[in-house]
C-alpha cells in the first residue's frame, strides 16, 4: 500500500473573512467546531493557515464539499457578523500560499 493512502488524502481550502473586527484564530476554530457538530465535517478539518483575512483550511479530501458548505455557512463569530467566501481547493497547501499571501518561495531562483 502507497504512503500516500495509508496516511490519508487531504484537500486545502483556500477562504476570506471579512468582519467589522478583528476575528481571531481561536473565535474562528471555535466558529467551526460549532457549526461542525452534527455535520459530516464534525472536527475533522484543521485550520493551517490564518492571517491577513484568508484562511486555510485542511480537510480529508472526502469531506471537501461538506467542507465548503460548512464555511460557506459561518455568518457570525463571536456574535459579530461576517462574511466568509470560499476562494479555492487544492491538494497542496503551498499552492494556496502563493495565490494568496504571496508565499513563492518555490518559485523564486537563489538569486531571488
Amino acid at each position: 500500500m502507497s504512503g500516500k493512502v495509508a496516511r490519508g488524502k487531504w484537500r486545502y481550502i483556500a477562504f476570506s473573512i471579512e468582519a467589522d473586527e478583528p476575528v481571531t484564530r481561536r473565535d474562528l476554530v471555535g466558529a467551526l467546531l460549532e457549526a461542525g457538530r452534527g455535520s459530516p465535517v464534525g472536527d475533522s478539518f484543521r485550520l493551517t493557515v490564518f492571517e491577513r483575512g484568508i484562511g486555510i483550511l485542511r480537510v480529508p479530501h472526502i469531506r471537501k464539499d461538506d467542507a465548503i458548505a460548512l464555511i460557506r455557512s459561518i455568518s457570525s463569530v463571536r456574535g459579530m457578523r461576517c462574511d466568509l467566501r470560499t476562494l479555492k481547493t487544492s491538494g497542496t497547501i503551498r499552492k494556496l500560499k502563493g495565490i494568496y499571501l504571496g508565499d513563492d518561495r518555490k518559485f523564486r531562483d537563489e538569486d531571488g
